[in-house]
């Protein structure tokens, strides 16, 4: 049996190692969908995404797929409709597993329904000016609710006809001091000499969006209802990218809205991109990847590349979406404190491990 994790690895704890360990048989092999550079947060991953995906191998995957910086960058929902959609049109992934603060997968499924069940008390909720977690909290009112693993786990469950496994997590958990198993606390203590952010092209983040005007900031998603008025106005006037995200937010928008609206603003993703992945980048994999890969070539529902010239055979589509996303690589590498050249993406080699 072959199981799915999607996953961003931002970096890799042994948390992670624990979820892929817990689903691994002798003769199971592991498929990751894992964010390429950027992820859902709004932000550059620490370390790019084929270091990562090296990093996923060492841990016991078996082959990488990239989740592109289109759909990496959207809300909870538009990322796990991607990863779920990489993971089944390889057709060769049989389960989906993930890790949840809740491992009781029929309780994550009775509430994942209730959210469908409740979509209109949602937006009414969301008409009185709330954010959507909270108004998803209002209409569903359930503990489940406010695990942030268990989060993504019912946005999985909503979107794949995969069947699906919860691994409980394990350490303390989400966004906490434990430097064991949760990445924000690893991120904490990486130097800005050391890895690729945002904050180091602060100044070229300010500058782009300085240049941008409210009918620009229309184009990316999740902006409405005003809001581009006031980025606009708080644009004119923040110094750092985190007065910029303090002056923006409301009760209404979160910070990993705005992060991600500031970062698609920044890379110049528009609400007419491609919302869901069009080819299958393959980054990484091992000897077992090597077999799954054979095999998933032929039953893949979407092109299937490692390279360049691969994506360039697929069509002028293709190619275009290819070349697109070596220009955010080239954005990204901006991001080191020693930048990178450009072309990587093109010539960085998949890694077999």
């Amino acid at each position: 049996m072959n199981f799915g994790i999607i996953c961003e690895f931002n970096p890799l704890h042994r948390g992670h190692k624990h979820l892929i360990e817990s689903v691994k048989g002798e003769s199971d092999g592991i498929i990751c969908a894992m964010s390429g550079n950027f992820v859902q947060r709004g932000e550059f991953a620490v370390f790019d995404k084929f270091e990562r995906a090296k990093s996923a191998i060492d841990a016991g995957a078996d082959l990488v797929i990239e989740i592109p910086a289109l759909c990496s960058t959207l809300s909870a929902q538009g990322f796990a409709k991607a990863g779920v959609g990489i993971l089944e049109s390889t057709g060769i992934c049989d389960k989906l597993a993930f890790g949840a603060e809740c491992s009781d997968i029929n309780e994550l499924k009775r509430v994942a329904q209730q959210i469908i069940e409740n979509d209109n008390i949602i937006k009414d909720e969301l008409a009185k000016g709330v954010s959507y977690p909270k108004a998803r909290q209002n209409a569903v009112s359930s503990p489940i609710l406010e695990g942030a693993n268990n989060i993504l786990a019912i946005e999985y469950l909503n979107q794949t006809s995969l069947d699906c496994i919860a691994i409980e997590r394990i350490g303390a958990g989400h966004d906490s001091e434990d430097a064991l198993y949760s990445s924000s606390e690893i991120r904490k203590h990486l130097s800005l000499d050391e890895i690729s952010s945002l904050k180091n092209c602060e100044k070229a983040v300010l500058y782009k969006l300085r240049t941008m005007s409210e009918k620009d900031f229309l184009e990316i998603d999740d902006v409405s209802e005003g809001l581009e008025n006031r980025i606009v106005s708080a644009v004119k006037t923040a110094k750092s990218l985190d007065e910029l995200y303090d002056l923006i937010k409301t009760k209404r928008y979160t910070h990993s809205r705005i992060r991600r609206i500031i970062l698609r603003a920044y890379l110049g993703i528009t609400k007419d991109m491609p919302k869901n992945p069009q080819y299958l980048r393959i980054l990484a994999f091992n000897e077992k990847g090597r077999n799954m890969l054979s095999e998933m070539k032929k039953s893949a529902q979407l092109p299937v590349v490692t390279k360049y010239s691969e994506a360039k055979a697929q069509g002028e589509d293709i190619q275009k979406l290819f070349e697109l996303e070596s220009r955010f690589t080239d954005i990204y590498n901006l991001g080191y404190l020693s930048p990178r050249p450009c072309e990587e993406e093109k010539t960085r080699k998949t890694y077999i491990i």
